[in-house]
């Protein structure tokens, strides 16, 4: 169960939006849905404000127009897209004016975040929205051993467990990762879903590679700070998604294949880690759906999110959107097909291409249980977020997640 207590303040990221929440009900932290067994994926195309930037670092405009449609309530939703870990514990820290991070409260959900899965964020403890910024940070790992612990000492310890285990590996075995720029001094590498230890190098997808010494060990735990919020973002009535995506880094999250997975340049010294956050068209139609795509991946390109029939594999189906990497597509929102028209209860298929080329395709049901949703109901708008690595690259036990797309609310009940 996700934790449904009220707290104090409100998020932000940086350079988007001022103004005042406007109804505080609307970011009561809300839990959405559980990661199911099969990948999808999809993506976003230059259209409202999108915000991105690398690990640690202060979100970059990432293009777009202004927001021209009337405010409403203010509706932060978070999407775990991380590709290096089954699932991730979110903190979150303040930070001031002069830049110092302070973590506060505890982690944001009584059970980690599995990939793919969304969060309704709530209002922040300790938080004040007009002078305050504010850092997630994502936890992995053996997430058993922080359950009890707030977010300080989580953070503190996810250090301390990487930093020993880096130093009992062999310095060129890809031993760990640089800092996350918090000001923190945070880094990090983890052991998903099983005890820590040494893995063995091999040729396959996303192995670790070959060591000169000792193999490098990997960490219980590792944690990264993603993109800072700046204060003053949830404040104008939108409906932002901030969706974390890269991957964490660390001893043996690497091999031949790891760029397909974690984006160009990725070392396991080199995360990619990162987020995007963009603002969601409200625009509805009585006996339509709204619909948009949020291409959060990283590792892919521009791509077509379509929904088509099981068959005949003549019929295209249609297309939701035509969207390029860290945008939202199309803007506003189309308003152009109903549940219906969309097939979710005669079996379509969600379908990602590129190019013309599929890529892979993925159940309607499972794209809504990530995002906590039963169904899409005509006069309501939504959102398909794209999480994972390039093209049709397929899931790798304990290294990497398979693509997978996210249905989240842009209106939340």
């Amino acid at each position: 169960m996700l934790r449904r207590e009220c707290w104090l303040g409100a998020l932000l990221i940086s350079g988007a939006f001022t103004a005042c929440v406007t109804n505080h009900d609307a970011l009561e932290k809300k839990p959405a849905g559980r990661a199911g067994s099969s990948g999808g994926g999809a993506v976003g195309i230059a259209g409202g404000p999108s915000l991105f930037g690398g690990s640690g670092g202060e979100a970059a405009n990432g293009g777009g127009h202004a927001d021209d449609e009337a405010p409403g309530a203010s509706v932060l939703t978070f999407v775990n897209g991380v590709v290096d870990a089954p699932r991730v514990a979110l903190c979150l820290a303040k930070v001031d004016t002069e830049g110092n991070v302070t973590p506060v409260g505890s982690p944001l959900t009584d059970e980690p975040l599995e990939y793919g899965q969304s969060l309704v964020l709530g209002e922040i403890e300790d938080v004040d929205v007009a002078k305050d910024g504010l850092q997630p940070f994502v936890i992995a790992g053996e997430l058993d051993s922080i359950a009890d612990l707030d977010c300080a000492t989580a953070i503190d310890l996810a250090r301390n467990e990487e930093a020993s285990a880096e130093s009992s590996g062999d310095e060129s075995g890809q031993g760990g990762a640089g800092g996350d720029g918090s000001g923190l001094g945070v880094a990090g590498a983890v052991a998903e879903g099983g005890s820590a230890g040494s893995v063995s190098s091999g040729g396959s997808a996303g192995s670790a590679g070959a060591v000169s010494g000792p193999p490098a060990v990997r960490s219980t735990l590792r944690v990264r700070g993603l993109p800072a919020i700046a204060a003053g973002t949830l404040n104008a009535g939108r409906s932002l998604v901030f969706v974390a995506n890269g991957c964490l880094g660390g001893a043996t999250y690497g091999g031949a294949t790891a760029e397909l997975y974690c984006g160009a340049g990725y070392t396991p010294r080199q995360p990619t880690v990162s987020a995007i956050l963009v603002s969601l068209s409200r625009l509805v139609a009585a006996d339509h759906v709204g619909m948009q795509v949020v291409q959060a991946s990283i590792a892919n390109g521009s791509v077509d999110v379509r929904s088509r029939p099981p068959t005949p594999p003549s019929d295209t189906g249609i297309v939701i959107a035509s969207v390029r990497a860290g945008q939202v597509a199309p803007r506003p929102a189309s308003v152009l097909n109903s549940v219906f028209d969309l097939g979710v209860a005669r079996k379509y298929k969600l379908e990602v291409l590129s190019q013309g080329t599929p890529l892979f395709e993925q159940s309607w049901s499972q794209a809504l249980s990530l995002g906590g949703l039963d169904e899409l109901e005509d006069g309501k708008g939504y959102a398909l977020v794209l999480s994972g690595p390039s093209g049709g690259s397929e899931a790798v036990p304990d290294l990497w997640n398979g693509p997978v797309l996210t249905a989240v609310a842009v209106s939340p009940e």
